[in-house]
Parts: structure tokens; C-alpha cells; sequence
């Protein structure tokens, strides 16, 4: 219905603009005073650029021999402003062409200086007025030139080499798992930018990746996310996200004893733990309960209240294992001194 709607509606405005130029076209005095208009408007508009104006143009400034471990802040505009008095046909070609040559001037031979935090070089654009004049064409004058001191902020850089990281979202088909950490090549990159941003960063980050459904190893390339002015020895880093099945493994796993005295012993109830995970089939054969550490401290059974039962805690676990859980949390146990 909306399409319908839609399509006579542009059917009647063309129907309209249609009947428009239909009269115009019959209506000959129509026609003849829209012809003199446009003629008068363009004899105007001729008459007017004969005549003479003061304008500010826009002249380009480019600057060469930036001192090493130093560059421009990223927002430094390289021109300058000249106010000039010329025809209205000259100002308006060099308006719309924008011939002017850049005015070159190497930093390294201008005047250091500096304001509270900021350093910087300068250099007083009206010793340049000649070679502005030379780019003007004839009948051009040259009235100003803004600023009359040009001055270029300098930023001190640094070099440093940094680690990068890449977080992930990752979703993984049943039975699969990521089967080790997600690897980034390079592991690090060299970065050059402002001193006072490489100085507080420890790492490059790329973006985060995203993966559903996993079922097999995956690479992809990651641009890094740089600040702003900084640069990096590369632009993208590969990571690749190893993924394999899995398996379920239970372990029953020994309790350590923590804390108790030499005049005195302990037996738990149970002594020993149940450990649940599931690991990569290509680690399967290298788990066993001797990487896994449990253990009970007994320090506070001597205190004025007395627990029923021990809190048991994992102090060790091999890497690479996932939904790890044990049972029980807590054990029982009975104290007895030693004969």
C-alpha cells in the first residue's frame, strides 16, 4: 500500500512540473523576461569582477628539516594568510585554483624558543613578503601577511618496544575448547611517536576479535589501535586462536596438611579430593593428579572457636584445563597427639 501511495505521488509532482514548463512554453513573454534576466545577472556579476577588492587568501607553508626526535603536534596547520587588493577575476582564479607554490622554510635554521611547557622554533613571515610577491600575478598587491611571526611547536618523541595483546569473545562448538593461549605474530612491535604517550603505555592492543562456533584452529589479521601521532613498525598482527576437542577428566588428588604442630596429628575425612575439568585431547596424556596440589590449613583448629569441619583450596593446578571443580569444600577431621 505504501509503495502504491508512493509511486502516484511522484507520478503527480512530475505531471505538475510537467503543466509548468507546458505553460511557460505558451507564454512567450515568459520565456523572453526568464532570457533577460539570466543576461542581466551575468552582465552584473562581469561588471562586478572588473572591479578591484581586498581579499585574504590562503598560502600554503612547508617545512622541511624537522630535527630528529622531534615532529609537528598532529593539529598544526601549515599555512599562513595573506591579505592582497586585485581585480575581482584574479582574486576569484586564485580562489578557486589555489596556484600558489608552498613557502618553504627549514626548521632547522629557524629560531628555537619556548613558552612555559611548550618548545618550538619561529620565524618572522614578513622578511618573506619577497618571495610572496614573486608567486603574484601582475596587478596583484600584496597588503599582509598573518601571522607576522610564524611560530612551529615541536613535540620531543620517543622509540620503545612493546608487547601486544588481543582480546577475544569466542564461542566454541560442543566438545571443543581454545587449547592454549591465542598466538600473536609479531608478539611485539616498535612504536615512535610524542614522548609524553609512549612514555605511559605497556602494551599495544589490537582489535577484539569475535568467534562463534569454533571448531578448529582460526587465524586472522588484527589492526592495532595506535593513539593519535603514534606509528608502528607494522600496521596488523596475525593471531591465531588454537582450538581442539576435548575431554572430561576425574582425578582423585591427595590433601596436604598445613599448619599443624609436630606434637600433634590429623586425619581428614575424606583424605583425599575429587577433581572435575576437561582438557585438550592433545594434553590428555600429559595430566596427572601429582600437577594438582590441595590443601587444608589446620592454623585455625587452635583458635578459641573451634571449626567442625576444613575449608579445602587448590594452591596448584596445570594450565590448559577448563571447568575445573572439586568436591568436597569441606572435610571433616579428627586431632590426636602424638605418643
Amino acid at each position: 500500500m505504501g509503495s502504491k501511495l508512493s509511486k502516484l505521488n511522484v507520478f503527480q509532482g512530475w505531471k505538475r512540473i510537467k503543466e509548468w514548463f507546458d505553460r511557460v512554453r505558451q507564454d512567450r513573454n515568459v520565456i523572453v523576461f526568464l532570457a533577460f534576466l539570466v543576461i542581466s545577472t551575468g552582465f552584473w556579476f562581469l561588471n562586478a569582477l572588473r572591479k578591484e577588492y581586498t581579499a585574504t587568501l590562503s598560502y600554503p607553508v612547508k617545512l622541511v628539516n624537522i630535527p630528529e626526535k622531534q615532529m609537528l603536534p598532529e593539529d598544526f596547520k601549515s599555512r599562513i594568510e595573506i591579505k592582497v587588493r586585485a581585480g575581482g577575476f584574479v582574486i576569484l582564479r586564485y580562489q578557486l585554483s589555489n596556484t600558489f607554490l608552498p613557502l618553504t622554510f627549514d626548521v632547522s635554521q629557524m629560531t628555537s624558543t619556548s613558552s612555559g611547557s611548550q618548545e618550538g622554533v619561529f620565524a618572522v613571515t614578513n622578511e618573506e613578503q619577497d618571495r610572496i610577491v614573486g608567486q603574484l600575478s601582475q596587478g596583484m598587491e600584496l597588503i599582509e601577511v598573518n601571522p607576522d611571526t610564524l611560530f612551529v611547536p615541536l613535540i620531543h618523541t620517543s622509540t620503545a618496544k612493546l608487547p601486544v595483546r588481543v582480546k577475544a569473545d569466542l564461542g566454541f562448538e560442543k566438545q571443543f575448547l581454545q587449547s592454549g593461549n591465542i598466538i600473536i605474530e609479531p608478539d611485539s612491535v616498535e612504536l615512535t611517536g610524542p614522548r609524553n604517550i609512549i612514555d605511559t603505555m605497556t602494551f599495544v592492543y589490537g582489535d577484539k576479535l569475535t568467534f562463534e562456533n569454533l571448531s578448529d584452529t582460526v587465524s586472522t589479521m588484527v589492526p592495532l589501535k595506535l593513539p593519535a601521532q603514534v606509528k608502528s613498525s607494522v600496521k596488523k598482527v596475525l593471531a591465531t586462536i588454537p582450538v581442539e576437542p576435548f575431554t572430561e577428566l576425574n582425578l582423585r588428588v591427595p590433601l596436604k596438611i598445613r599448619g599443624l604442630p609436630d606434637s600433634l596429628r590429623i586425619k581428614t575425612f575424606p583424605s583425599e579430593i575429587q577433581v572435575s575439568f576437561r582438557v585438550g585431547m592433545s594434553k590428555y596424556e600429559s595430566i596427572s593428579e601429582n600437577q594438582f596440589q590441595a590443601i587444608v590449613d589446620v592454623t585455625n583448629v587452635f583458635a578459641e572457636e573451634r571449626p567442625n569441619r576444613l575449608k579445602v583450596r587448590l594452591d596448584r593446578v596445570p594450565k590448559h584445563i577448563e571447568s575445573l571443580s572439586f568436591s568436597p569444600i569441606f572435610v571433616e577431621y579428627l586431632l590426636e597427639k602424638k605418643r
